[in-house]
């Protein structure tokens, strides 16, 4: 065993899915240890009540967390309410504090065992981590504490390489009656080196007041190009402080939920508000999911805001020049007749990109038939002059009564028929839902 080739090895360990499985391959010899160490700790997974034991294991072996690239945990545990020895961690307290009683506050959550606490003090020890996913909850304080002081370069961060080399975000959860304020998660925007971030049940009408400059947003400066809040979230005005701070973003996920505060608040969805904010990417988005999957139905206790547009109507994407990945709803597509632009719109193949490559419509009803086959029959017969890179037309209905119906399917035979003619492949109702990731 101990001849096996140093690839061998590490090809071995990359295939094992457990971390404490691929552990104990340091437990065999010198060598592999050696040769394993690094692979071994790149990729950490934990639960909440782990964050305390593996920072005491990395202030007795600083290498651990210097091999930590990506770091993530399944889940908050209750505090264990002990009396802990901090007494190896207090040199990062008294780095990271800024007064006294901050010091004082760091080393009471500590004693009680708060995760939060013990986290942020994690966060300092793995200097060349590159991607983090945790579940995210309320009062966070020393979480971001740390990630807002990174994120600007604030003392002591500005001689501390923290979170510089973060490139993928991931804040989740899996509780449908939560929700975050959006103004929370801004300090990530601000980080160098950030390019994915994906946020779960982010609320943009209920910003708290937070006194620091990483809590704004970073207009126009972050290097974020995948944008990803298909987990429940409600964008009244179009999620647009996260969306015009990004300097080139290519990527956007949103699937909307009607849904503000559980059982209190809710506010529909306001597609021109998504169209006003990513008209600042024109020259950078290639993927655009906009609500394919979310709620798009009216709630009878939608709140109304004056100041957003409730025009249910997306607008013109003719000048969004690199997208080439386009799944949105029929009628956010389609309802250019609620425009006010001039001269009016009155076809589908006006507002299209000439770099589409795959169109799905969604929310597909039996009274758009005559609208969607009249909009996509012109799209296809002059696809080779106006669109040369489109491939796929997907039509999606999530009504149970239409899925296996073949009659449903037969107005749209003409469509396939063009489509075969003109090389593009039509989907009517498909079974499944087709290509769901990027």
């Amino acid at each position: 065993m101990n001849r096996l080739p140093d690839e061998l090895l590490l090809l071995i360990v990359d295939n094992i899915l457990l971390s404490r499985d691929k552990y104990q391959f340091l437990l065999v010899c010198r060598r592999w240890r050696s040769v394993l160490f690094k692979a071994v700790y790149d990729y950490v997974v934990i639960d909440g009540s782990q964050i305390r034991p593996l920072l005491l294991a990395i202030q007795e072996n600083p290498a651990i967390g210097s091999s930590i690239k990506t770091f993530g945990f399944h889940w908050w545990c209750e505090p264990d309410k002990q009396d802990h020895n901090i007494a190896s961690v207090q040199p990062l307290v008294n780095r990271i504090s800024q007064s006294e009683e901050e010091t004082k506050e760091w080393e009471e959550a500590l004693i009680e065992g708060s995760q939060d606490a013990w986290l942020g003090l994690l966060l300092l020890s793995m200097e060349n981590i590159t991607s983090l996913s945790m579940p995210y909850t309320w009062d966070l304080k020393f979480f971001h504490r740390v990630i807002s002081r990174a994120a600007i370069r604030e003392k002591p961060f500005d001689t501390m390489p923290i979170l510089q080399r973060l490139g993928r975000v991931w804040m989740e959860s899996d509780d449908n009656k939560v929700w975050y304020p959006k103004n929370e998660f801004f300090p990530f925007f601000h980080l160098p080196a950030l390019r994915s971030v994906r946020l779960d049940c982010v609320v943009e009408s209920m910003d708290e007041q937070i006194d620091h400059p990483a809590f704004r947003p970073a207009k126009g400066t972050s290097p974020v190009v995948e944008l990803d809040l298909s987990n429940r979230p409600n964008g009244n005005k179009g999620m647009a402080d996260f969306i015009t701070s990004c300097a080139n973003l290519e990527k956007f996920r949103y699937q909307h939920s009607n849904q503000v505060i559980w059982g209190e608040r809710y506010m529909n969805f306001r597609p021109r508000a998504f169209y006003s904010a990513l008209c600042t990417q024109k020259r950078s988005l290639k993927v655009l999911h906009l609500n394919d999957r979310g709620e798009t139905h009216q709630d009878f206790d939608d709140e109304d805001d004056p100041s957003v547009s409730r025009i249910d109507w997306f607008g013109s994407l003719a000048d969004f020049t690199k997208l080439w990945d386009l799944r949105i709803p029929v009628a956010t597509l389609l309802n250019f007749h609620l425009s006010d632009e001039r001269p009016r719109i009155s076809s589908l193949k006006e507002i299209l990109p000439p770099s589409l490559k795959w169109l799905t419509l969604t929310h597909f009803e039996p009274s758009q038939t005559d609208q969607v086959l009249s909009n996509l029959l012109e799209v296809v017969a002059c696809c080779k002059e106006k669109f040369p890179c489109l491939e796929d037309v997907e039509i999606q209905s999530y009504r149970g009564d239409i899925h296996g119906v073949p009659s449903a399917k037969q107005p749209f035979t003409p469509l396939v028929q063009a489509g075969e003619d003109a090389g593009v492949a039509i989907y009517v109702f498909p079974s499944y839902y087709r290509r769901i990731g990027w």
